[in-house]
């Protein structure tokens, strides 16, 4: 079987960097005149939701984008080296095998990178992580600055369950998913308020895979000075965060690739997973057990 199924794919989602599975097209620009949005129609960040949904959940791009050969496009750093928008045409061959290797992104920084520990942020503490716009799990380029950003590990983690669900859809179907992350600063703002991320799957007309959705760069409990990346304790919105359900995630389980098991989303002790070893799967309890994890007793999914 030359791929793994997703459950192990996605352990090293995230947490390490990526590979590349083939040449990234070059592209001038790719923040396409296609995307009509302004962060100043989005509401401020209140604690009550990670994200937003942008232009009734509908992608921007237009049909001429729409294609079915694969490919990924980063665009350019801009006057200030942070990155731009990147863009993909994913399939399920852009997956990576279980032979590739992942390689080592500590060395990159991007715009905006001041990371320090809180005892407030569960995990590891830092209330900074990487977070590549072309997933590994896509093909994205584990060398490239252009495909890193500055986020936080709340962020990270909602970024990362919609990987997920694009993933389980290329893995079960044989088509294509257009997909693109803009990443949004204010004025010369060096770490980004949120990144906008949308995404189209071709053959099925958007069946399958569609959404448009404007994810705030925060964390419950720190304050960022976007303009450095530096940051604060305030202890704002940590409760309303411990207490969101989000209704519109309907992943099956939560998993702890430390302990190798898995819990119901509503599971309490899901919720105190450490960001690092945290994984949204949409995988089928046999799968999840064939991979290698155990069912929670906790809560016994």
């Amino acid at each position: 079987m030359r791929k793994k199924i997703i459950g192990i794919i996605l352990l090293v989602l995230i947490v390490f960097g990526g590979y590349k599975l083939f040449a990234n097209v070059s592209a001038n620009n790719v923040n396409s005149n296609s995307i009509q949005f302004s962060y100043e129609d989005i509401p401020a960040y209140n604690g009550d939701n990670p994200y937003v949904v942008v232009n009734d959940n509908k992608p921007y791009f237009t049909s001429s984008e729409i294609v079915k050969d694969s490919y990924i496009k980063y665009g350019p750093l801009d006057s200030i080296k942070r990155v731009t928008s990147a863009m993909a045409c994913l399939d399920y061959d852009s997956m990576p095998s279980e032979d590739d290797k992942k390689g080592e992104s500590k060395s990159i920084c991007p715009t905006g990178w001041n990371n320090i520990k809180y005892d407030s942020i569960a995990g590891d503490g830092y209330c900074q992580s990487r977070a590549q716009s072309i997933a590994w799990c896509f093909g994205g380029s584990d060398t490239d600055k252009k495909n890193y950003i500055t986020a936080t590990p709340y962020m990270k983690n909602y970024m990362n369950a919609y990987v997920v669900k694009i993933a389980r859809y290329l893995e079960k179907t044989s088509n294509h998913v257009m997909y693109r992350t803009t990443p949004v600063f204010v004025g010369e703002e060096l770490m980004c308020r949120g990144v906008l991320m949308e995404a189209y799957s071709v053959e099925d007309s958007g069946e399958g895979i569609c959404f448009n959705i404007f994810l705030y760069n925060v964390q419950p409990g720190i304050n960022y000075i976007y303009s450095t990346g530096e940051s604060e304790y305030t202890g704002e919105f940590l409760d309303m965060a411990a207490q969101m359900k989000d209704s519109s995630m309907d992943f099956n389980y939560i998993l702890n690739s430390k302990t190798m098991t898995f819990h119901k989303p509503e599971c309490e002790k899901a919720s105190r997973i450490g960001t690092k070893n945290k994984i949204y799967s949409y995988a089928e309890r046999e799968e999840l057990i064939g991979a290698g994890y155990t069912a929670a007793e906790c809560c016994n999914p």
